[in-house]
């Protein structure tokens, strides 16, 4: 083993830890729902170890990439090609719009701020913004260790998670958001 293969040459090893980092952020998350059409070797490449994926596309083309990592962004990779699958796995069941007190910057305009829970369990916060020609979404999986923190903490971890100034909800719209706590599960 060596300062690139940390875990050895075992590629099911690499794997096994990029899920257990998944499943911090995602407790409901069972390997199964990997996406079948990733796969990961550990193969010499001109005389030295690599890292390798494949994607398959149907059956007739795979995609095979050489990453020239170390095993941090090996796993980092890994978890990257399943938090979105990993992510849709776990439909919204309830939401809970937040106004923001600040809806424009520039030409750039909040067009939707909401919290949501999901089936399976855990919370997000789902912002969209854009202007005339472009825009866009981002949803942001609240991590699970961040619900047993009080209500003032969480919010401290809550904004550099989602920070105010890109995403416009500020500290203060939160705060008076009539409801958000309960939904979010705090007790009043």
């Amino acid at each position: 083993m060596n300062e690139k293969f940390p875990f050895g040459y075992d590629v099911n090893v690499y794997v096994d830890k990029a899920f257990e980092r998944m499943k911090e952020l995602y407790p409901w998350a069972k390997k199964e729902m990997f996406r079948k059409n990733w796969s990961y070797a550990i193969e010499q490449e001109n005389g030295e170890y690599q890292y390798v994926t494949y994607f398959r596309w149907d059956k007739k083309q795979i995609d095979r990439t050489v990453l020239n990592c170390d095993g941090e962004k090996f796993i980092e990779t890994i978890i990257e090609h399943h938090r979105d699958w990993i992510e849709d796995e776990n439909p919204v069941v309830e939401t809970f719009k937040v106004s923001a007190s600040c809806r424009s910057w520039g030409d750039w305009n909040l067009e939707e701020y909401r919290l949501q829970k999901h089936a399976l369990g855990g919370y997000s916060a789902f912002v969209q913004a854009g202007n005339r020609s472009a825009g866009g979404s981002r949803t942001f999986f609240i991590p699970p260790s961040y619900f047993k923190l009080p209500w003032e903490e969480f919010l401290d971890k809550y904004l550099e998670l989602v920070p105010p100034g890109p995403f416009y909800v500020s500290r203060a719209d939160l705060e008076n958001a009539k409801g958000l706590k309960e939904f979010l599960g705090y007790k009043e």
